[in-house]
């Protein structure tokens, strides 16, 4: 299941890339108004820097990047990752917020960086 979570990112990643690549006129997108939301639009930029930020929270800890995965890109449940790595659903929790910490931290500082 963690694999395809992490298989199902890359996808969703270089899906957003291509896109915006320029050889495709990335800079232009015809769409229609009827039944988009706001919600709906992604930005292959934010996309690409939590791609970035998920790969240096796997160097620093592969499980909690593994949760994410699970979680954000595989979209299961809490109480089905729980199950999945035989621990409570708790102690996953206090996992998922030290990777959004993790993750808030390292996203804001490519922010000001740039």
């Amino acid at each position: 299941m963690a694999y395809a979570a992490k298989a199902m990112r890359g996808l969703i990643i270089d899906y957003a890339r291509s896109r915006q690549a320029l050889k495709r006129g990335g800079d232009f997108e015809i769409t229609s108004l009827e039944g988009i939301s706001v919600e709906e639009a992604v930005d292959p930029h934010e996309l690409s820097k939590i791609s970035d930020a998920l790969d240096a929270l796997a160097e620093t800890d592969a499980v909690l990047a593994e949760l994410v995965d699970l979680k954000f890109f595989g979209g299961f449940s809490f109480e089905e990752i729980a199950a999945m790595r035989g621990i409570s659903v708790r102690t996953l929790k206090r996992q998922w917020e030290k990777a959004r910490v993790y993750l808030h931290h390292t996203i804001q500082d490519d922010l000001t960086l740039a």
